[in-house]
């Protein structure tokens, strides 16, 4: 997501811009809405948490990594 952009950036405004061009494009609000609402359906709170519990191994480690080259960037 455009990270090197914004870790470069000096000043807000270029993040504001970065963040807006970036998040703009990322999903079709119309086709997001359709999967969920017709393709998934309801999801119980059980569900939920079940998924949340299988994505976190995914998504620490995404985290760590993001975590390392900020702090690599820093350091170099």
């Amino acid at each position: 997501m455009k990270e090197e952009e914004l870790l470069l950036a000096h000043h807000v405004g270029d993040v504001i811009n970065i963040l807006q061009k970036t998040t703009h494009h990322l999903f079709d609000p119309d086709e997001l809405l359709t999967v969920a609402f017709d393709k998934i359906g309801s999801m119980t709170t059980n569900t939920l948490s079940k998924q949340r519990k299988k994505q976190e191994p995914a998504v620490m480690a995404e985290l760590d990594q993001r975590l390392r080259r900020l702090n690599s960037t820093k350091d170099g």
